[in-house]
């Protein structure tokens, strides 16, 4: 398998476009990444928007495979890899909240055992 850097099927002005275009696409991944790192939430971010940008990255992956294009799988595979980032700190944020929730119910439960809690019916 043989990766060429500069598509030879397209202009050498695409072929510039697309440079320009991988460096740009990691620069614009960098301040969200930035973002959930430092605040270690992703609680405006839509997982479904994570989920299906991870997918159709991974698929275009698959393409720059095929079609042996350097700049396109480098292009796809910063963004599969700043998805996975960001989508680690939305599963776990995910994860936690479901854990509180849990422990709340419990509490719950525990105090209306005891009858520390009246239930509304």
């Amino acid at each position: 398998m043989k990766f060429d850097i500069i598509d030879e099927n397209v202009s050498v002005a695409m072929n510039v476009f697309i440079i320009i275009a991988n460096v740009l696409n990691l620069f614009y991944n960098i301040p969200q990444i930035w973002t959930t790192y430092k605040r270690k939430t992703t609680g405006d971010i839509s997982t479904t928007f994570l989920i299906l940008r991870f997918v159709t990255n991974n698929i275009w992956i698959a393409y720059a495979i095929e079609i042996n294009s350097v700049l396109f799988l480098t292009n796809n595979l910063v963004t599969v890899l700043s998805s996975a980032f960001i989508g680690f700190y939305k599963f776990r944020e995910l994860y936690n909240e479901r854990q509180k929730r849990i422990e709340m119910a419990e509490m719950e439960l525990e105090m209306e055992k005891h009858g520390l809690v009246t239930v509304d019916i």
